[in-house]
């Protein structure tokens, strides 16, 4: 039951962060924006179980390929393809992360959040490069990708810790499991 009302408020949180990350000014001088919506898809990636984790995956990369939908001569520049498989890809990522650290850790979280607004930005900008012909890398753009990933990793924590005490579904103080001892 904690599991389906945690599903439903990071679904809610989806337009949310989208919303709030446009409202946020840009990160002077370079004008880089912090982005929420991956904290937001780390978060639930990580505290679902597998299925309902990719379910969320699907949501957020349909509401990314909504917000980076752009038409130019009549095609769209960034569809809903590479969204979609960057997002599932990443939740399983995160799952096997999660299983490997013994449930969901504000640590992992925040490093997760990192890497996904890193190599979401990246894949974006690579993609772009790609569609229009060029490679403008200088050291503006890769601030631009850098700033936002830095600024996650200091934002997670935060909606970890709030959503922990808003729905707790899982329970960091349980022991780890021992190893075995095969001495006699």
């Amino acid at each position: 039951m904690r599991q389906a009302i945690l599903f439903v408020i990071l679904l809610l949180l989806l337009p949310i962060a989208v919303a709030v990350q446009d409202l946020l000014p840009a990160i002077l001088p370079f004008q880089a924006r912090i982005l929420l919506l991956p904290v937001v898809f780390c978060f639930g990636a990580m505290a679902l179980p597998l299925v309902p984790s990719l379910f969320f995956a699907l949501a957020t990369a349909l509401v990314q390929g909504l917000v980076l939908l752009q038409i130019e001569s009549g095609q769209a520049e960034l569809g809903l393809t590479v969204p979609v498989v960057f997002f599932l890809v990443w939740a399983i990522v995160l799952q096997m992360a999660s299983e490997a650290t013994y449930g969901t850790r504000w640590e992992v979280h925040a490093l997760g959040s990192a890497m996904v607004t890193l190599s979401l930005l990246g894949v974006e900008f690579l993609v772009l490069c790609v569609k229009r012909g060029g490679f403008p890398l200088e050291m503006t753009v890769l601030l631009r990708i850098v700033i936002p990933s830095a600024a996650s990793l200091l934002i997670a924590p935060l909606l970890y810790f709030t959503l922990r005490k808003i729905v707790p579904v899982f329970i960091e103080e349980a022991p780890l499991p021992q190893k075995p001892n095969f001495s006699r």
